[in-house]
């Protein structure tokens, strides 16, 4: 035997013959794009016995001045009521497929809810669904998976569903690359 051989260490991941848990967290809306990350969730991780499924759904906050005519408890039925109407495509789909799944919502900025959501619960991964859009319409408006992208330690899956009506995909963008060119024109004189 090579000397080099015999001073090989024989060492393994403390997670060696473990079945560690794949916890997944799909950020649900209620839209096409968020029941076609749920479908991708279930196609690509439904047949692994060790996959968890999360359902979280982000309501805004709302705005000082009618928060303060509305007692906390209502504003947390309503916001707990929104949800539930919004992750319910999501959950019909994992019932019937017979999967075990928990729901929750936050409150607040969609990005950082669902990254301290994912983190909270210890995911794996998270799959988010997300339209076809342009770089420059994702610069413009506040993209919640570029957001995402940008703060999460976890890895994020993005599921593109479907695209986005012309005059969306190419005219919002256009109007705000005009304005900002007449600002600069405006700024530069």
């Amino acid at each position: 035997v090579p000397e080099s051989a015999s001073m090989v260490l024989q060492e393994q991941s403390p997670n060696f013959g473990e079945n560690k848990m794949n916890k997944i967290l799909i950020p649900v809306d209620g839209s096409k794009n968020s029941d076609m990350a749920v479908k991708h969730a279930v196609k690509t991780y439904g047949q692994d016995s060790n996959a968890r499924f999360y359902l979280c759904n982000v309501q805004p906050t709302l705005y000082r001045h009618i928060g303060k005519y509305l007692s906390k408890q209502t504003i947390n039925e309503w916001h707990a009521e929104r949800a539930t109407l919004a992750a319910a495509s999501a959950s019909a789909y994992l019932e019937k497929h017979g999967l075990n799944f928990s729901f929750s919502y936050a409150c607040g900025d969609k990005g950082s809810a669902i990254r301290d959501e994912a983190t909270r619960l210890e995911c794996s991964r998270i799959v988010i669904g997300t339209s076809k859009k342009n770089s420059l319409s994702r610069l413009f408006e506040n993209s919640t998976t570029a957001k995402l992208l940008e703060i999460s330690d976890i890895p994020v899956e993005v599921v593109t569903g479907s695209s986005l009506p012309a005059l969306e995909r190419w005219g919002i963008p256009a109007l705000g690359a005009g304005a900002a060119t007449a600002l600069m024109a405006v700024v530069i004189d």
